[in-house]
């Protein structure tokens, strides 16, 4: 099946969203085991790696960024964008709002907690949207 450019391009960023996401997740499993009620670490992560997992939140966030201008430019009508993106706009807005809560260290594992819910909710999404196409 041959796919327009446009398609092709959001289906790679969001691929690529999906492993970020993921390995984000991942990072969490392995070093903050205890947000899920758990006394050891699921995933046997050398320490060495723990600043690569937290760094991964930049990259996810321009992504998102870049691939939701891109997808704005394509349906040009803000109306039938939020209905069709809210949950990326969602995830958007709310990634650097709790970061700031986690750098200020206030409710750490609240915050801890919904980011796990949260990229939960995105790669559960990706995964949905790329296996209906």
């Amino acid at each position: 099946m041959i796919y327009p450019v446009d398609d092709v391009n959001s289906r790679i960023f969001d691929l690529i969203i999906l492993v970020l996401v993921s390995l984000f997740f991942i990072g969490l499993l392995a070093f903050e085991y205890h947000v899920f009620g758990l006394e050891h670490p699921i995933l046997p992560i050398p320490n060495e790696f723990k600043e690569f997992f937290e760094f991964l939140i930049l990259p996810i966030l321009a992504l998102l960024t870049l691939d939701l201008v891109l997808k704005y430019r394509k349906i040009n009508n803000p109306k039938k964008f939020v209905k069709k993106y809210w949950i990326d706009i969602l995830m958007l807005a709310l990634i650097p709002v709790f970061s700031i809560f986690k750098f200020l260290k206030i409710g750490l594992s609240l915050i801890k907690q919904l980011k796990t819910i949260k990229m939960g909710a995105k790669i559960f999404h990706k995964t949905k949207k790329i296996s209906k196409n």
